[in-house]
């Protein structure tokens, strides 16, 4: 069935963007699967559908009047020369195809030269050949040539930004490629720029900057120290201002134009990487700067241009260009204009009774409204901006992080969007009016933090609402707040005897008080910390600081321990528990003299010797510490346990105390997780095996037996992961009979073979067939005999035999009533088992069954096969 919407979308609306020109493709044109084309009267009723939608759609829809005409001339053409036929569409679809793609050959054999191509210059290619479906086929060929499509080209800027020149002069003083180089010196540069500039894979910061300043300090002045200094300047305030980006882009445009004069892409993307721009943003840049200009704007008519301006809010320019409209032509677009015109005046007569009303938060709302339909109406613009919006209902202040105020605010009840606030702090009084204080903040939002208010001072933070810059409403005011911020970056450091403790604390503290507790002895302290002497080791001890500004902080504690130098650990012993917890071990030490003891791990040994004494840095480059569940121990032995790890790996102790470090003794822990979720599947002979591996295993050694004999005589196979996913799992062959089935990680590395503990399961024997047969003995007292024989040896389970009445044979032992049991036993071929069987008189017919007398559910590795008895 004809899907007119659908047609629409994929077939005309891609025509229209082609200039107006109908799909070569006879097939596509008219909707006709390729695959079960309609023939005879079919064909023609589906054309005939077709044209019917062509003419339907330029009537109600101005915008496919034209694509309509195009399609209807050529239907003519081909209605005239009785080539409206299924036999010729398909031919010509042949003759098409061929021709696209000799055409599309060669055109990917052009572009291919270059790494990159714009997508603008596929549209172009691909417009004369069938537009979209045409340029999607040359995507997917330039992708198999590995050939970037890029379908937004770098933006570049016009001119020179703000200090352009200025660093331009700087850089060619110092002989530099670019700006950026200034931070390497004799290094390469590499950095990204499209996404925004990061230097050797991180922001540039203004840190950065002062570093080259820091290095270039102490040299003499000249030339080049003051072209140093003059580009350092502008760079850090491009960079606080936001057009950094934009001036390194400048500058590479500068420096490649010579390249970029012969033409090559190729060329230009070498120079762009040899200034240190990564080689893919290299290549878009080197194509942004040869299509730079090339973009001509399609053609558009002036009812598609009002159509536009109407859906972008360009009210007033709509109106501008509807004389330029042909005579008698377009009046649903004259319409829409005049009916937009009439509800913008509306709008803005509403409004300024509104006002004249005393109501201007309604005649803003209206005015809103108004805008969003004539944005570039600047009459109602700037009567909108003269109202200024409702203050904020209430103001909250209070500090944050002990060196900063939070304010938040509950935001103004405005009936309009585009309300910004601005937030000014005053002391001891609140402000008068948005420019009376110190402005701390201006957001759309509803908080902003103040990270440099004065200490010790009565602050009050003011929010005025905007609309636009300069009408303010009256403000909401929250304090006063007092800020007492603490002293910052706290340290201690001990020894046997004493505790130095330093800090971080602002310019306006006036002092500084210290309490040691237990006890509650000051201690003097200067600005950057103190020094406290003559302690007792082992003891915890806690400072409370109070910084004055002149009132006192609530202060911070910090605690600190003297101890005594640090001793080696004497011993480390690892060993699993099995019995309790196969997955844990346990690691046993014998407490030091001094320091306390600090296990780490790693996948090699230390590179220090035991005793050795190394810094507390070099510590944490060594592996990661252990962590666990300490275990009861006696006054000297110390025990913890935790996770058994994967593989191996080696467990050292170190003894901490006093700034030191001293390297223990070093034990190796092997240990390989067990695989998961065994599982087996029996078919004859063949077992098939599936398990969950354990991470970081790549290697099962697999081992079975028959059940009950020995797993010395175990028959073994190694199995890859690879080759296991590849397969699906692993099959062995293990003959019928019952075995038992281990599978057990193995790890192997620079050390030898690890293999971890075993995952087993019983396999059931896939049934030894057992024959058996009744028979009769003796002339006048009849016997009946059971006998069961086997071609090979085997287990023979405990064996019931079942009488039922009739002549139906019982199926199952609970089918008749038990008449015989025969014990479990061994049965070898050649030496049958009989045993007689004592029947119950009946007075008419019976039957005799034989059957696994299973009393577990385990199931049985015989099948029994015979004739059932009876009289």
């Amino acid at each position: 069935m004809f899907d007119g919407e659908r047609y629409r979308e994929e077939v005309l609306d891609p025509a229209r963007k082609n200039g107006n020109t109908p799909p070569a493709d006879l097939l596509v044109r008219y909707a006709v699967d390729p695959a079960r084309p309609p023939r005879g009267a079919a064909f023609d009723a589906h054309i005939s559908a077709v044209y019917k939608y062509w003419q339907q759609l330029g009537t109600q829809r101005r915008v496919y009047q034209k694509i309509v005409e195009a399609l209807n001339a050529a239907h003519q053409k081909l209605k005239e020369s009785d080539r409206l036929t299924a036999e010729h569409f398909l031919a010509e679809r042949r003759r098409v195809v061929q021709e696209i793609g000799q055409a599309l050959d060669e055109i990917v054999k052009e572009l291919a030269t270059d790494p990159v191509v714009a997508a603008s210059a596929l549209s172009v290619a691909a417009a004369p050949l069938g537009g979209a479906a045409v340029e999607a086929t040359l995507r997917d060929l330039l992708g198999k040539r590995r050939v970037r499509v890029v379908d937004e080209l770098w933006p570049l800027p016009d001119g020179p930004p703000p200090k352009g020149r200025a660093v331009q002069r700087s850089v060619r003083t110092l002989g530099l490629p670019l700006s950026l180089h200034v931070l390497a010196g004799e290094k390469d540069l590499s950095f990204t720029l499209r996404a925004g500039l990061r230097v050797g894979g991180r922001p540039l910061t203004v840190e950065d900057l002062d570093g080259v300043r820091a290095r270039t300090e102490r040299r003499k002045q000249d030339d080049r120290k003051t072209a140093t200094d003059d580009l350092l300047t502008n760079l850090g305030g491009a960079l606080r201002d936001g057009s950094l980006d934009r001036l390194v882009l400048w500058e590479l445009i500068e420096a490649v134009r010579p390249a970029a004069g012969l033409g090559k892409l190729r060329v230009v993307a070498r120079e762009a990487t040899r200034l240190g721009l990564q080689r893919e943003e290299a290549e878009d840049f080197a194509l942004a700067v040869l299509n730079r200009g090339a973009v001509i704007p399609p053609r558009r008519d002036v009812a598609d241009e009002i159509d536009e301006l109407l859906g972008g809010g360009s009210l007033r320019a709509a109106e501008r260009l509807l004389p330029s409209l042909p005579a008698n032509q377009d009046d649903e677009v004259r319409e829409r204009v005049r009916a937009a015109t009439q509800r913008v005046d509306d709008l803005a007569a509403r409004a300024q009774r509104e006002i004249a009303a005393g109501r201007t938060e309604i005649a803003a709302e209206l005015l809103t409204i108004a805008v969003r339909e004539a944005a570039d109406d600047t009459d109602l613009a700037g009567r909108l901006r003269t109202l200024a919006p409702p203050p904020v209902p209430a103001v909250r202040a209070g500090t944050a992080a002990g060196d900063r105020v939070a304010i938040s605010w509950t935001p103004s009840p405005a009936r309009t969007g585009g309300i910004s606030y601005q937030v000014v702090r005053t002391r001891q009084r609140p402000a008068g009016s948005a420019g009376d204080g110190e402005v701390i903040g201006r957001t759309d939002g509803n908080e902003v933090a103040d990270t440099g208010a004065p200490a010790g001072d009565d602050l009050h933070y003011t929010v005025f609402a905007t609309r636009s810059e300069g009408v303010w409403s009256p403000g909401a005011t929250a304090g006063p707040v007092s800020l007492l911020p603490e002293v910052t970056d706290v340290g201690a450091v001990t020894d046997e005897s004493s505790v130095r403790v330093t800090w971080t604390s602002r310019a306006d503290a006036t002092g500084f008080t210290v309490v040691r507790e237990p006890g509650g002895t000051p201690v003097r302290a200067g600005r950057n910390g103190f020094a406290d002497e003559e302690l007792t080791p082992g003891v915890e001890y806690r400072y409370l600081i109070r910084v004055n500004y002149p009132a006192a902080s609530a202060g911070v504690t910090v605690t600190a321990m003297p101890q005594a130098a640090p001793t080696e650990v004497p011993d480390l012993a690892v060993e699993p528990l099995p019995g309790q917890d196969p997955g844990r071990l346990r690691l046993a030490w014998t407490r030091p003299d001094g320091g306390d003891v600090t296990l780490r791990s790693a996948a090699h040994r230390p590179r220090w010797n035991r005793g050795a004494e190394i810094t507390g840095a070099e510590l944490t480059t060594y592996g990661k510490e252990v962590l666990g569940r300490s275990d009861p121990g006696t006054s000297r032995r110390a025990a913890m346990s935790l996770p058994m790890p994967a593989g191996r790996v080696f467990v050292t102790a170190f003894s901490v105390g006093g700034g030191r470090v001293i390297v223990g003794p070093t034990v190796a822990v092997t240990n390989i997780a067990s695989v998961t979720d065994l599982r087996a599947r029996r078919v004859g002979p063949v077992v098939r095996l599936s398990w969950t591996w354990p991470d970081g295993v790549a290697l099962a050694r697999v081992r079975w037996w028959p059940e009950g004999g020995s797993p010395e005589q175990a028959e073994q196979v190694d199995c890859w992961q690879r080759a296991y996913r590849d397969d699906g799992g692993l099959q062995i062959t293990t003959g019928i009979r019952a075995v038992r089935v281990e599978v057990s990680p193995v790890s192997r590395d620079g050390e030898g073979e690890t293999v971890g503990s075993p995952a087993g399961l019983r396999v059931g024997g896939s049934g030894v067939p057992v024959n058996y047969r009744f028979t009769q003995t003796g002339m006048f007292r009849k016997t009946t005999r059971l006998e069961l024989v086997a071609d090979q040896e085997c287990p023979l389970p405990d064996l019931v035999v079942v009488q039922s009445p009739g002549r139906v044979v019982p199926l199952r032992p609970d089918q008749g009533t038990p008449v015989a049991r025969i014990p479990a036993q061994r049965l070898e071929p050649g030496r049958p088992v009989t045993v007689d069987v004592p029947v119950q008189s009946a007075r008419g017919p019976y039957r005799l069954g034989c059957f696994v007398d299973d009393h577990t559910g385990d199931g049985s590795d015989v099948v029994l096969k015979g004739i059932p008895g009876g009289g």
